[in-house]
Order: structure tokens, then C-alpha cells, then sequence
């Protein structure tokens, strides 16, 4: 079983910070303050778990965070850490707010039009300011959909199925 299975990957360790122990972490979350509600991270690099490290302190910061763990002591043993990822196992991530989704659930979807044609599978999003855009692909092509209402016309996660309703200009032809 992969780590990336039962784990999700919320920070990388990018330096020592002080000599205390601290380190500088570089959130893969919405806000760094989002990390405050855990008390332990796992900690893994190259896909193997070393373990999991009780949270003495952290720090948000804008775009980053400090934390201390215990049994990281000084400096030179906050630098065996640079460049880990930290982890929490997927039970303890929240439940998204009613309507909304994690991208990690949301790919590998089936898409399909309003009239049930195959589209493609949702292979990647990305997150620009205006909004969200799915990147469908199928037999190669890959095909671009603002994530707007409208255009997202439904989401049946148990099924792994997503109806879209293309936007103007675009067509099934274009995959």
C-alpha cells in the first residue's frame, strides 16, 4: 500500500528556522492556520513514513508556518528534516462544506454531457483567480471547462460521475 493511500500530504519542511528546533514549513493547505487543528503530523520522505511527531507549537505565517515538534531539540536535528513532507492520515481530514469537494476526490471522475455522452476523465484542476478549471482528457486530448455553475451541472460521488453542460463554442468533438 502506498502512502499517498491512507495519507494526505499537507506541508514540506523547507529549512531549520532558529536554533531551537523550529522548522520552516511550506503549506499545501488553503491557509497556513488550517495546520493549527492537528497535534501530530507523520513525517515521510520518498514515499516511506518515518513517523509521526506530537506538535509542541506552530505559528502561521502569510504563505507558511513554523512548527516545533517534540523530540526535535536543536537545529541539527531540524535540518535531518528539510525537505520531508508532513502528512495527516485521510480520517482526520474535515468534511468539506455541503456542495463542495477535494480535488483529490474529484479526480478521476467520469465526466459526461447533459445527454449522458462519455466526455472523458477529469484528470487534473487547476486553481486560477477567476475559478477553478477541470482539465478532461480522453484518448490524449485534453479539453478545458470553467468549474462555474452552469457548466457544472452535477456530482454523484458514489457513482464517480460528473454531468457537465459545455460551454458555448465547445463541443465533445473537441476531445
Amino acid at each position: 500500500m502506498s502512502i499517498h493511500d491512507s495519507y494526505i500530504e499537507v506541508a514540506r519542511v523547507v529549512k531549520a528556522h532558529g536554533i531551537r528546533g523550529e522548522l520552516k514549513l511550506l503549506p499545501y493547505t488553503e491557509s497556513a492556520s488550517d495546520l493549527a487543528q492537528y497535534d501530530s503530523f507523520w513525517i515521510g520522505v520518498n514515499g516511506e513514513m518515518i513517523g509521526q511527531f506530537k506538535v509542541e507549537q506552530l505559528r502561521a505565517l502569510q504563505g507558511s508556518a513554523t512548527i516545533k515538534f517534540a523530540g526535535i531539540h536543536d537545529r541539527n536535528d531540524a535540518e535531518r528534516l528539510r525537505d520531508f513532507d508532513l502528512y495527516i492520515h485521510k480520517s482526520e481530514m474535515p468534511a468539506p462544506p455541503a456542495g463542495q469537494y477535494y480535488i483529490r476526490d474529484l479526480i478521476g471522475l467520469q465526466v459526461v454531457g447533459e445527454d449522458g455522452a462519455e466526455l472523458g476523465v477529469l484528470n487534473d484542476v487547476y486553481e486560477l483567480p477567476a475559478n477553478d478549471v477541470y482539465q478532461i482528457v480522453r484518448d490524449g486530448k485534453e479539453l478545458l471547462i470553467p468549474a462555474i455553475e452552469g457548466v457544472i451541472l452535477g456530482i454523484q460521488m458514489d457513482k464517480r460521475v460528473m454531468t457537465v453542460r459545455l460551454p458555448e463554442g465547445l463541443s465533445d468533438t473537441d476531445l
